[in-house]
């Protein structure tokens, strides 16, 4: 039996979905302490599209400091915290959309090809970043389109009832299992408020068994990726 303990890292995030293409929007903007007037405030989506593209929208109340050569980008930002995330190196490093140069005000509406190879479903950041002068700008976080919450990604082939999460509620400790046909890759576990708090790029085999006794008590939901890159959603309730 594996057994896991759990790290906190935190990831705010709304969503919603709709039928022809998936919106979510970003939340949890105003991380620039040091310079406060560069935080975004008003509202900012992202788009998957059906034509292997991704857009990112910019609402009329939309608002930053201005300054030279700010653009946005969509992250895959990994296990980076916010502290981590604000350093330029760090975030340099990570998988990108580049989006286009922005405004300080206004709406305003980018859409890229997702380059070929790109998992989108680990793309979970928006990031504003000075590229003339290496500044961090600020930075927002976004449900992660997945085929559980997206028709654009839906993959019939990985339904939830080929899983058991047991016992459910936990008392500290919970097991996966599922059939061995089946092969897991990698699982994320968030709370309900959005935060990430474990993520594994290990092959997980049936009946994995996972310490959760350290997590506060609470609904989580865990997030399962197979082989194909699909995805299904676990609802987890812990009862400290």
């Amino acid at each position: 039996m594996k057994k896991i303990i759990l790290f906190n890292i935190v990831l705010f995030f709304t969503f919603s979905t709709i039928e022809a293409q998936c919106d979510a929007t970003a939340t949890s903007f105003g991380n620039n302490t040091s310079i406060p007037m560069y935080n975004v405030t008003g509202m900012v989506s992202v788009v998957l599209n059906t034509n292997n593209t991704v857009s990112l929208n910019l609402g009329s109340n939309f608002a930053t400091a201005a300054g030279p050569d700010v653009r946005a980008f969509l992250v895959d930002r990994g296990t980076l915290t916010a502290a981590q995330l604000k350093i330029p190196a760090n975030f340099n490093t990570r998988p990108k959309i580049e989006m286009g140069m922005i405004t300080a005000n206004g709406m305003a509406s980018f859409t890229k090809t997702i380059p070929n190879g790109t998992n989108i479903s680990n793309y979970n950041t928006i990031y504003f970043y000075c590229q003339q002068f290496n500044l961090f700008w600020d930075f927002g976080s976004f449900m992660p389109f997945t085929t559980a919450n997206c028709a654009v990604l839906s993959n019939e082939n990985f339904t939830s009832n080929q899983f058991k999460i047991y016992p459910n509620p936990s008392k500290g400790s919970i097991s996966i299992d599922f059939d061995s046909s089946i092969g897991i890759k990698s699982f994320q576990l968030f709370s309900a408020l959005g935060q990430k708090v474990f993520v594994s790029n290990e092959a997980v085999t049936s009946n994995t068994s996972i310490d959760i006794s350290a997590l506060n008590s609470g609904i989580y939901y865990m997030y399962l990726l197979d082989n194909n890159d699909n995805t299904i959603i676990k609802k987890i309730s812990l009862e400290n």
